[in-house]
């Protein structure tokens, strides 16, 4: 059996677009609008602490993490994707890939289901979001 990932079509300005998108709902998704202050409870993180890690180096990580993810998904829709498959994709990877894999190391590190649906949750978003625009751009 032979896999191979055809990265010859990928139109690399919606991949970075949708990375930049992951990006931003991560900004908001983690804000204190949303669920930055419960993210730091279950974490045990205080705000003290946050100041003493390397914001800079943690933004740039996050954003080729997000690039990278993009790219593959970009590679998976294929061609051909619409919108609405590369939603529906986008969602199932969230779901099913990343999230219960989170579950997995969360279960092991006795981390509460707070967190998980928290983060989870914008796994899930990001991979809906990535997959839509990804779809959409290229059905055009």
């Amino acid at each position: 059996m032979e896999i191979t990932m055809n990265f010859g079509f990928v139109n690399w300005f919606p991949v970075l677009g949708a990375a930049f998108g992951a990006f931003i709902i991560g900004g908001f998704w983690y804000s204190p609008m949303l669920f930055g202050k419960a993210w730091m409870n279950a974490n045990g993180f205080k705000r003290e602490s946050m100041k003493e890690r390397n914001i800079a180096l943690m933004f740039v990580l996050a954003f080729v993490a997000h690039w990278l993810s993009a790219s593959l998904l970009a590679a998976v829709l294929g061609p051909n994707a619409t919108a609405i498959y590369g939603l529906q994709v986008g969602l199932l990877v969230g779901a099913f890939f990343t999230t219960t894999s989170v579950a997995v190391t969360y279960i092991f590190e006795n981390r509460g289901t707070k967190l998980l649906l928290i983060n989870g949750g914008y796994y899930i978003a990001t991979y809906a979001f990535m997959g839509y625009m990804l779809g959409f751009i290229m059905q055009y």
